[in-house]
């Protein structure tokens, strides 16, 4: 099985799906990233100069993906918080060229509303869906795209505890009973925070992410189904 994850910014595949990318990796999967962004606009956590910042996450990425076993990372250059300004089929045609050359059976982006709201989350989301879309039609095999998904359940306890998350407005969730995939992820747990603690400029979303770890199991991931094939 080829597996392509699509995401913004160095750090999104570790919180989103390092459990999951670990896991297929494991059970022999080809997994591969692309991230379109260096992250420059993130924080810096005294790590390095301003400057530095997408070098330096570029870095962190990658010791990142030598731990969760991602076999190949697809760095399109873009600059951090910028890919609502890009025209929109720029973005989608640069990781569609991708999506032919690789030929994943699945692949996995953010939901639509981008997790956090982030505009660069819902950017990728748009145009990997976008993207997978034209190739569906073209391929010739079974293909299948994910959309990660955070549990409406999960946000509600998170909210109680006053632990929500809300830089960019209040995060929405996936509906419980929409969310079509559940990944234990107990066995590539401690992978996922160990590939967590190589994105030390984002030391502070990683002791955030951990702080959940008292109200609600954070070895699941959660997807839902967004579009599938049928050679039937």
């Amino acid at each position: 099985m080829k597996i392509l994850f699509v995401f913004a910014h160095p750090d999104d595949e570790s919180f989103s799906s390092g459990g999951t990318i670990a896991k297929f990796k494991k059970s022999g999967a080809t997994v591969k990233l692309i991230t379109a962004t260096g992250g420059e606009e993130g924080e810096t956590n005294e790590i390095c100069k301003k400057e530095d910042l997408g070098i330096t996450r570029e870095k962190e990425l990658k010791n990142a993906a030598k731990i969760l076993g991602i076999d190949k990372i697809f760095f399109l250059g873009f600059k951090d918080r910028t890919l609502i300004k890009i025209p929109k089929n720029t973005l989608k045609n640069k990781i569609l060229k991708i999506i032919k050359k690789e030929n994943p059976d699945v692949v996995v982006t953010f939901d639509k509303n981008g997790g956090s709201k982030h505009p660069d989350h819902i950017t990728i989301s748009q145009s990997c869906t976008n993207a997978f879309v034209e190739f569906s039609k073209l391929s010739k095999k079974h293909v299948a795209l994910y959309h990660t998904a955070i549990s409406q359940s999960y946000l509600a306890k998170y909210k109680k505890s006053s632990i929500e998350y809300k830089a960019f407005g209040e995060m929405i969730g996936t509906p419980d009973e929409d969310i079509t995939t559940v990944i234990d992820i107990k066995n590539t747990y401690l992978k996922k925070i160990k590939a967590l603690m190589c994105h030390k400029t984002q030391a502070k979303d990683v002791e955030r992410y951990l702080k959940r770890s008292k109200l609600v199991d954070l070895k699941k991931e959660f997807f839902r189904l967004i579009s599938e094939t049928s050679l039937i």
